[in-house]
């Protein structure tokens, strides 16, 4: 059974490997981690267990120096904000946490539902593969999955960073990327998948057999940018 700590420490590994990916980094202060992707100019600080001065202050004078756009800090639904307000933090987004589990039935119906509009991408043997979704020559979308080394017992692979351009959601393009990612996931040896879902979101996985398992919270600091 996929549980939230599960899904917290896969999100937690994706965005320390997109970091490495991307030029970013990894560091933490004072049992605060914290990840910095350059390409979206963001410092995320993920599922602390603890908010203090000493962990927070030397991540915003890094996040000033690297100029970044905005400083998030991702937690479980019972972690109390402390003094985040205290430091202009406001509360964001929150995570819906679904999960479902592979099995062959299911893997071979997506492998056949063939969309030519999408395709698929190993940016990583094993690891991570990117689905594009054209029309034409309009990118219309995205989405990748992205299976961590050294799991254990488990087997879980994330879905993350789906897209649909404005124009073309609600014409299946969400379902097609869906469906490539799984049939990789699956052949790379995933038993479950797991992701983050908005509550719009949400009924597009449901319809794919992902339940809900819990929500988190996340807040979001944006520091005045020079002029």
């Amino acid at each position: 059974m996929v549980t939230l700590a599960d899904c917290q420490r896969t999100q937690h590994s994706w965005f320390r490997a997109l970091a490495q990916a991307t030029g970013g980094r990894a560091f933490s202060t004072h049992r605060m981690d914290w990840v910095w992707l350059p390409e979206t100019a963001e410092m995320l600080c993920l599922f602390p267990t603890e908010i203090t001065e000493a962990g927070l202050q030397p991540a915003l004078a890094e996040a000033e120096r690297r100029g970044v756009r905005s400083v998030g800090v991702w937690m479980n639904a019972a972690m109390r904000e402390g003094i985040l307000p205290q430091y202009r933090f406001e509360r964001g987004a929150q995570p819906w946490w679904m999960t479902r589990t592979l099995d062959v039935e299911s893997v071979v119906a997506a492998s056949e539902a063939v969309d030519e509009r999408v395709g698929l991408q190993e940016v990583q043997p094993g690891q991570v593969w990117l689905s594009t979704a054209r029309s034409e020559d309009e990118w219309t979308g995205r989405s990748y999955a992205y299976l961590p080394p050294e799991q254990g017992k488990k087997h879980i692979a994330g879905i993350f960073d789906m897209e649909v351009a404005p124009g073309h959601r609600r014409s299946g393009i969400g379902s097609a990327m869906l469906n490539r990612l799984v049939e990789a996931a699956f052949n790379a040896g995933a038993e479950d998948l797991m992701l983050n879902a908005t509550p719009d979101g949400q009924r597009l996985f449901r319809h794919h057999g992902f339940e809900l398992i819990g929500k988190g919270q996340t807040w979001w600091f944006h520091p005045p940018q020079a002029i």
